[in-house]
């Protein structure tokens, strides 16, 4: 009994945390007038026998479509993206992929790096005592502890580019404005699941090319 009360402990606590959380933090939306409506999805979700929505799928996390051009031809396959105050170190982010039980996802139709437009990638994220540096499966847990200014490097097709957290929202998996490209600067988008543990929120960090 007591080594059962202690693991539905081990759970309900971050994620009542969590929740807390999420009830707490303004949502600030993006303005979802800047996406105008579009008819088709360009990732199609993934939904198994069961009818569960397949989140391994980048294509799975939010619920509408969204106005994107085309994937992007890209001199590469896989780049990689660190945040060093949360020590998040050289993460591997595959271009135009979906699978994110294998490595970080670059969502496809969104700006390369360094380009203009938002460069959007997914990550995934557990709960708290799952965490472990390099899992493909926790790998954006620390994105949690974001702060306005922190750095984020990205080093693409031999160029490191230097971006700095300007927003950091929650979003229903419904606000597929956040996958929106405006073309007059240069931006990133990391996302992933909030609460820890579950996929009822999206947290969005949204940072600005500097260097």
């Amino acid at each position: 009994m007591t080594a059962g009360i202690f693991m539905l402990l081990n759970v309900a606590v971050p994620l009542t945390g969590g929740i807390i959380a999420v009830l707490l933090t303004p949502k600030n939306l993006l303005d979802p007038t800047a996406v105008s409506p579009f008819p088709r999805p360009i990732v199609q979700t993934d939904y198994g026998m069961s009818g569960v929505v397949d989140y391994s799928n980048a294509g799975s996390w939010f619920s509408a479509p969204a106005d994107l051009p085309p994937p992007k031809n890209s001199p590469v396959g896989y780049f990689t993206v660190s945040l060093p105050r949360l020590k998040m170190d050289n993460i591997t982010v595959e271009v135009n992929g979906n699978n994110l039980h294998k490595n970080a996802i670059h969502y496809p139709g969104t700006a390369l790096p360094g380009e203009f437009g938002n460069s959007v990638i997914f990550g995934h994220s557990a709960l708290p005592q799952f965490y472990r540096p390099g899992n493909p499966q926790t790998v954006f847990n620390p994105l949690t502890g974001a702060r306005i200014g922190d750095e984020i490097d990205i080093k693409f097709d031999g160029v490191l580019y230097t971006y700095v957290v300007k927003k950091i929202s929650q979003v229903d998996p419904t606000a597929v404005e956040v996958l929106g490209q405006k073309y007059d600067r240069r931006d990133l988008s990391l996302i992933t699941c909030v609460p820890l543990g579950t996929y009822w929120h999206r947290l969005v960090v949204l940072a600005e090319l500097t260097d």
